[in-house]
């Protein structure tokens, strides 16, 4: 192909010359656009949209709230940090040799995830990011509009670079579960199945002329199954157990890439360990159901006795419907008994 030709002609005469002539001052130039993959000013960046070739798309905006995934939900922090990074630092590594192209280029067309990003309306940047390089230091990236790869890193980072490039919006989402502050919330339930099972239930209690409010410990009572009130000695861990859920966060959401994924309608058809509402002041019960994980490998517990099930982590239906994994340490102010309130 000419075009091909012309830039491997740029590129050893680059080599073989260096600085010469404004002839080839000028085919330097040329050659340094097509690994100019770097946009500096992150800040400038308004908007990053990635897809493949399964067909599938995100679309990261900037907005006055943050960034946004598909224009509805909040981005992680560290993925979002971690992607202007990406954009604003990256830089030549290598060129590629000449007989090794069409093998990186085939790579490129069936696993690349094709790259724009924009400042304001504007395309300021468009490129493939491919494979790893055979070192694992590296990652093949190039020009929408080129023929020519090249590998590219991070200075200070060992290891490549694909995998900040994801294309499922449920890998971008903020993963807090729910966010309310206890103001918002009028109540809260955990019930517990199984043969230790048990159900709780923290509420406001009414103001009885006491002007409290709901950031103060003693507005909130503990109630059992019947709505009985029930003792409780520390009036503090009801307050930690309402402030809980605001932070509440999933570990990482299920996919259909996961081969866990086949089993979700089982799973979420099978009883749950436990099922924790949320009751908001504008009238809202939002659920999240917890189901026991099994055991990857083989987990010894203290008495000798193998586990079945993973004692740390669940398979979990999240209020808006989705599959993801929780910790049970996120959860240690909410997965209390009834007594471990006195």
């Amino acid at each position: 192909m000419p075009v091909k030709n012309s830039i491997y002609s740029l590129l050893f005469a680059a080599i073989a010359i260096g600085c010469g002539s404004p002839a080839q001052s000028d085919g330097m130039e040329e050659l340094k656009v097509q690994y100019d993959f770097a946009f500096a000013d992150t800040s400038r960046i308004t908007k990053v949209i990635i897809s493949d070739k399964k067909p599938s798309q995100v679309t990261l905006e900037r907005t006055e709230h943050g960034w946004l995934v598909d224009g509805e939900h909040a981005v992680r922090k560290d993925a979002i940090e971690v992607l202007l990074e990406t954009l604003g630092s990256v830089t030549l590594k290598n060129f590629v040799s000449k007989s090794a192209v069409p093998a990186v280029n085939k790579r490129m067309e069936v696993y690349g995830k094709w790259v724009e990003v924009y400042s304001g309306d504007e395309l300021v940047k468009s490129y493939i990011v491919g494979t790893e390089t055979p070192d694992m230091l590296g990652t093949y990236y190039r020009m929408v509009d080129s023929e020519l790869p090249f590998s590219v890193y991070i200075q200070g980072f060992n290891g490549y670079l694909t995998t900040r490039f994801f294309t499922e919006p449920s890998m971008w989402r903020d993963r807090t579960i729910y966010g309310f502050a206890p103001e918002q919330i009028e109540s809260i339930e955990m019930k517990v199945n199984g043969v230790e099972g048990f159900f709780w239930m923290i509420t406001r209690k009414s103001d009885e002329g006491f002007n409290l409010t709901a950031s103060d410990a003693a507005s909130w009572i503990l109630v059992g199954g019947e709505f009985e009130p029930l003792p409780y000695s520390n009036p503090q861990l009801l307050m930690s157990a309402v402030a809980a859920v605001r932070t509440l966060k999933y570990e990482g959401a299920v996919v259909a890439t996961d081969n866990i994924w086949e089993k979700k309608d089982s799973i979420f058809n099978s009883t749950p360990a436990f099922s924790f509402y949320v009751h908001t002041t504008e009238g809202e019960i939002l659920e999240t159901r917890a189901f026991y994980k099994k055991t990857e490998g083989i987990l010894i517990g203290e008495d000798g006795t193998p586990h079945e099930w993973d004692p740390d982590r669940f398979y979990t239906k999240l209020p808006d419907g989705r599959m993801a994994i929780i910790q049970r340490y996120g959860w240690r102010n909410l997965m209390l008994t009834p007594w471990e309130f006195n």
